[in-house]
C-alpha cells in the first residue's frame, strides 16, 4: 500500500487545479458579459453623436422646406437646435408663442423626419484625433472583447481537454488529503487517490497548469486607453467587423445589395458557409461576396478598391475547401505574388505553392499535394497541365489584364479557364474602356448571358442592363459598404512658377516632348527654386507635426530621386518598376513601423497597385497623371478598409502651365467613368488607351500656341 503524500502540499494542488479550472471557465463565460458590455457602450457612442449631430443643426432649416414655419417665435423662446426641438412634444412646441396648433403638428413631423434621417445616415466612426469619452468607452470595450476573443479559441480547447477529468482526478484526490478518509480507504482507492494525485501534478507541470495564460489574458483587462487606441489604429478592420457582428443593430454598414433581384439575393442568402479555417472576421457584404461566388460559380467580382476583395477570395476558397474540394489556382499581376501569398498564410492555414514561370516541379507539387497554387500571367503562358488534368476553383485578379481576346495571356487564360470547375474574376475597374471589354469578360465567365448583353447593350435601360448582369458580376462601392471610413479630402496646391521654372519649361513645351512639359518645376538644378518642391517640404512638415505618413507619388524616377534628395533620412528607398514584389513589401513593412513624418516614395504605376498602405493618411501627387484610374489605384493604398484618420490627398499644381488644362480633361474623364461603371453601365464611352492619343498631341499643340 503507498504511503500517504504530504497533506499540505495535496491540499495545495488540488486548491491550485481547482482555482485553474475556475478561472477558465469564468474567461470563457464573460464573453456575454464583454458582449453587453460592448453593446452598451455602442448605443452610448451612437446616442452622443446622434445627439451632436442634431445639436449642430440650426433650426433655420426648418424655413427650407417653405411651409410657413416661423422659426423666428422658435429662437424668441430660446429653441435654437434641432436637437432641443427633437425632445419637444406636440403640446410643448404648441405652447411656444406664435406657434399655432397647425404650426406644431408641421414643426414635430418634420422635425421627427429629420432626426430619423439622421440616425438612418449616421455612421459608426470612431474618431482617433478627437476622441470623446463615448468613443474611449466604445474602443475599450472593443479591445477587450476582441483580444480576449482571441485568447478564449486557446481557452476553451484547454477547457474541453482538461476539464472532464480533471474533476474525476479531483475527486480521487481527496481522499489523500484527508486522514480520516485515508484510514478507511481500501487499497485500490488509496492507489487510485495517489494515481489522481500524480496525474494532477503532471497536468500541472504541463500546458494547463502554464500560468502564463492567466497573466496575458489579465493583462488586457489592464490595458490603458492609449493600448486600446494603438491597437485599434493597426487593427481598424478588425474592430469594425467586430462591431457589425455583435451590433447589428447599429447598421453599420449598408447591407442592401443594390441592384440585384430580390429573388437571387436571398437565394445567395441562404448559402451556408462553413468558415472555420478563416483567420479573421468578414464583413456582411464581404460574407455575401463569398456566397454569391460559391453560389454562382463563375463570376466577376468588381468591387471598389480597398473593399477586401482579396480576403473574399481567400474566404470562397476556405469555403468550397470545407465542402470537399482541394484543388485551387490564383492568376495575379507579378507585381502582387509574394503579397498573395503572404495573405493566404496569414489568414487561413492552406498550403501555398508559388508557380514562377515554367516551374515543372512546384506545379506538380501543386497537382499532387492541392491546396492553392500562386501565379502570374505571364508563367499561365509558360506552363502546362495535363490534357485530363482539372481543378476546382481559379481566382484572377485585376482581370481587366485579360480584356483583349487577342492577347497572349488571353489565349492562355482561356485554356486555363476550361480546366477550372469555378472561377472569380476581379477587378476594381473592368470597366476602362468600353461595354464590348465588360461582354468579353462576362462571355469567359457565363457565355449565355453574355449573348444576352450584346443584345440589349445598346437599347436597355441601366436599371434593366445591371439586371442582365447579375448573375455574374457584383459591384460595392466604398460609400455604400464602408461606412466608418474617416473623410477623404482632396486640396489642389497651386505653386507660382519662379523664373528659373519658367524659363526651364518654356524650353519643354517648344520641344514638344510632353514627358518634359509633365515635369514643370522638378527640373530645375536647385530644388530651393522649385515651387512645388518647397510646398512638398510645408506639407510633409504640417504632416508630421500631426502625427501622419505620407506617400509621395510621381510618374518620374528623377523626380523621385529628387524628392529623397529634398526630404533626406524620413524617405523610403523608392519603390519603382525594377523593385521586386517582395522588397516592395519589406519596404512597405519598414514604412509600417516608422515614425510619424516617414515619407515613402514611390512611381505611381509600381506602387499605385497591390499594395496595403493605410499607416499613411496623406498622399501627395507631384504631377496630374494620365487616367482617374491610376490616381484612384494610388490613392487606393491609403484609403481602404482598415484606414482610421482622414486621407488628405495633395494634388501638385503650377499656375498657367499644362497641370491646369490636364486636371481638366482627368475631370471629365472621372465623371464618364464614374457614370459608365456605376450607373449607366451602358453606352460606348470609348475611354481608349492613352498611348500616342490624339487629344494628348492637341494637348501639347495647345499648350505651345499659348505661350507663344
Amino acid at each position: 500500500m503507498g504511503n500517504r503524500p504530504d497533506k499540505k502540499q495535496t491540499k495545495s494542488l488540488l486548491k491550485r487545479t481547482k482555482e485553474l479550472d475556475n478561472w477558465i471557465k469564468t474567461a470563457i463565460d464573460a464573453q456575454k458579459e464583454e458582449v453587453a458590455q460592448l453593446r452598451r457602450g455602442a448605443d452610448l457612442f451612437v446616442n452622443e453623436k446622434y445627439k451632436a449631430e442634431l445639436d449642430a443643426m440650426d433650426v433655420d432649416m426648418l424655413a427650407q422646406g417653405k411651409q410657413g414655419i416661423r422659426v423666428s417665435n422658435l429662437k424668441s423662446a430660446g429653441i435654437r437646435s434641432m436637437y432641443q426641438l427633437s425632445q419637444m412634444s406636440r403640446t410643448q412646441i404648441e405652447a411656444v408663442e406664435g406657434i399655432g396648433a397647425q404650426g406644431a403638428e408641421k414643426i414635430f413631423e418634420l422635425t421627427k423626419e429629420i432626426a430619423r434621417n439622421t440616425r438612418e445616415k449616421m455612421s459608426v466612426r470612431i474618431d482617433t484625433d478627437n476622441p470623446s469619452k463615448a468613443d474611449d468607452t466604445l474602443v475599450s470595450a472593443l479591445y477587450l472583447l476582441i483580444l480576449h476573443e482571441d485568447q478564449r479559441g486557446f481557452l476553451r480547447t484547454l477547457y474541453e481537454q482538461h476539464h472532464k477529468t480533471l474533476t474525476k482526478e479531483l475527486a480521487k484526490a481527496q481522499t489523500a488529503c484527508s486522514g480520516f478518509s485515508w484510514f478507511f480507504a481500501s487499497k485500490q482507492e488509496r492507489e487510485q487517490s495517489l494515481a489522481a494525485v500524480d496525474a494532477l501534478r503532471l497536468r500541472l507541470d504541463g500546458q494547463f497548469g502554464d500560468s502564463r495564460y492567466v497573466e496575458a489574458y489579465e493583462q488586457v483587462s489592464r490595458a490603458d486607453i492609449t493600448q486600446c487606441y494603438a491597437h485599434f489604429r493597426e487593427n481598424a478592420a478588425k474592430y469594425y467587423a467586430a462591431l457589425e457582428t455583435y451590433c447589428k443593430h447599429l447598421t453599420v454598414a449598408e447591407t442592401k445589395q443594390a441592384g440585384l433581384p430580390e429573388e437571387l439575393v436571398q437565394s445567395i442568402e441562404a448559402v451556408e458557409l462553413d468558415l472555420a479555417g478563416l483567420k479573421a472576421t468578414l464583413r456582411s457584404y464581404q460574407t455575401f461576396g463569398v456566397k454569391y461566388a460559391v453560389h454562382q460559380k463563375r463570376t466577376l467580382l468588381g468591387d471598389e478598391m480597398g473593399l477586401g476583395k482579396t480576403i473574399q477570395a481567400i474566404a470562397t476558397i476556405i469555403a468550397l475547401k470545407a465542402a470537399g474540394k482541394h484543388h485551387f489556382m490564383v492568376v495575379c499581376p507579378a507585381s502582387v505574388l509574394i503579397n498573395w501569398c503572404r495573405e493566404i498564410q496569414k489568414f487561413s492555414d492552406l498550403e501555398v505553392t508559388k508557380i514562377h514561370g515554367a516551374d515543372e516541379d512546384a506545379l506538380l507539387h501543386w497537382r499532387e499535394n492541392g491546396d492553392v497554387a500562386v501565379t502570374t500571367y505571364e508563367s499561365i503562358s509558360r506552363f502546362s497541365l495535363p490534357e485530363k488534368f482539372t481543378f476546382d476553383y481559379l481566382v484572377v485578379d485585376e482581370a481587366h489584364y485579360v480584356k483583349n481576346p487577342e492577347a497572349q495571356r488571353t489565349v492562355a487564360m482561356k485554356k486555363l479557364l476550361q480546366k477550372a470547375e469555378g472561377v472569380l474574376y476581379m477587378s476594381g475597374t473592368p470597366l476602362v474602356n468600353r461595354v464590348d471589354e465588360m461582354c468579353f469578360l462576362v462571355q469567359c465567365l457565363q457565355p449565355q448571358i453574355a449573348a444576352r448583353l450584346e443584345q440589349v447593350k445598346n437599347i436597355s435601360t441601366a436599371e434593366q442592363f445591371r439586371s442582365e448582369l447579375s448573375p455574374v458580376y457584383l459591384r460595392r462601392v466604398r460609400e455604400d459598404v464602408l461606412k466608418e471610413l474617416p473623410d477623404l479630402i482632396e486640396k489642389e496646391q497651386w505653386c507660382q512658377l519662379g523664373t528659373a521654372e519658367k524659363q526651364i519649361y518654356r524650353e519643354a513645351v517648344q520641344s514638344g516632348n510632353l514627358m518634359a512639359i509633365r515635369q514643370v518645376s522638378w527640373q530645375v538644378d536647385d530644388l530651393k527654386d522649385s515651387s512645388k518642391a518647397m510646398r512638398l517640404v510645408e506639407i510633409c512638415q504640417t504632416a508630421k507635426e500631426q502625427g501622419r505618413k505620407i506617400i509621395v507619388f510621381s510618374f518620374f524616377r528623377n523626380t523621385l530621386e529628387k524628392v529623397r534628395t529634398l526630404l533626406g533620412q524620413c524617405c523610403s528607398e523608392t519603390i519603382c518598376g525594377d523593385i521586386s514584389p517582395a522588397r516592395r513589401q519589406e519596404i512597405v513593412d519598414q514604412f509600417n513601423q516608422a515614425e510619424p513624418g516617414a515619407v515613402l516614395v514611390s512611381q505611381v504605376q509600381a506602387g499605385g497597385t497591390g499594395l496595403n498602405i493605410q499607416a499613411a493618411s496623406v498622399v501627395v501627387f507631384c504631377e496630374p497623371q494620365l487616367t482617374p484610374a491610376i490616381e484612384n489605384q494610388a490613392v487606393a493604398r491609403a484609403y481602404r478598409m482598415g484606414q482610421t484618420r482622414d486621407v488628405m490627398v495633395h494634388r501638385l499644381l503650377a499656375d498657367e502651365t499644362v497641370d491646369e488644362r490636364m486636371l481638366e480633361i482627368l475631370s471629365g474623364k472621372q465623371k464618364e467613368f464614374d457614370s459608365f461603371a456605376d450607373d449607366s453601365m451602358i453606352g460606348d464611352i470609348q475611354m481608349k488607351a492613352e498611348e500616342n492619343s490624339a487629344w494628348i498631341k492637341k494637348l501639347v499643340a495647345e499648350e505651345q500656341q499659348r505661350i507663344s
